[in-house]
């Protein structure tokens, strides 16, 4: 988890593989992969 990262750790948004990626937006996400393993996806 980028985000877990020390250098990381008071940010709101980062820079991942060229992109933007805000913290906002970390929950949903991971709630979304979770929903997706539960159903095989």
């Amino acid at each position: 988890d980028a985000f877990a990262r020390p250098e990381n750790a008071g940010k709101g948004v980062i820079a991942l593989d060229g992109r933007m990626v805000e913290r906002l937006h970390l929950a949903q996400a991971e709630k979304l992969l979770a929903k997706a393993a539960i159903i095989g996806a």
